[in-house]
Parts: structure tokens; C-alpha cells; sequence
């Protein structure tokens, strides 16, 4: 009976997080589609935490390096 209960409330844990995880992506995709921000860096933490978890980057250069790679030659 205890093993049962242990295995019960390893269930409900496990949906826990994973229903956490659904509505966290839930939640930085609708933000993503609502502010048009994909082209962009992340506004937010939730926002970041989402594209890490639906594998989705901005592969952009920064700093002085792509000044040079925008110049027209």
C-alpha cells in the first residue's frame, strides 16, 4: 500500500512539472507572436526560457564584429 501511495504521488509530481513546462512555453510564445519579437533578442526571462525549451535561437553578430560584416565592399 505505501509503495502504491510513493508511486501515486510520483505521478502527480511528474504532471506537476510537466504541466509547469507546457505553460511556461505557452506563455513565451504568446508573447512572442503578440510583441513580434523572434527576429530579436529575448525581452524577458520568460521569453528566453521559452526559446531554450523550443530549441529556437538568434544566431546574430554583435559588436564591432558585425559592423564589418554589414559594410558593403
Amino acid at each position: 500500500m505505501a509503495a502504491l501511495i510513493a508511486l501515486a504521488v510520483i505521478a502527480v509530481l511528474a504532471a506537476g512539472a510537466f504541466a509547469g513546462i507546457v505553460g511556461m512555453v505557452s506563455i513565451a510564445i504568446h508573447g512572442e507572436e503578440k510583441n513580434h519579437t523572434l527576429r530579436a533578442e529575448a525581452t524577458g526571462t520568460v521569453m528566453r526560457v521559452g526559446r531554450w525549451l523550443n530549441g529556437v535561437y538568434i544566431h546574430a553578430p554583435r559588436g564591432k564584429a558585425a559592423d564589418r560584416e554589414k559594410t558593403l565592399v
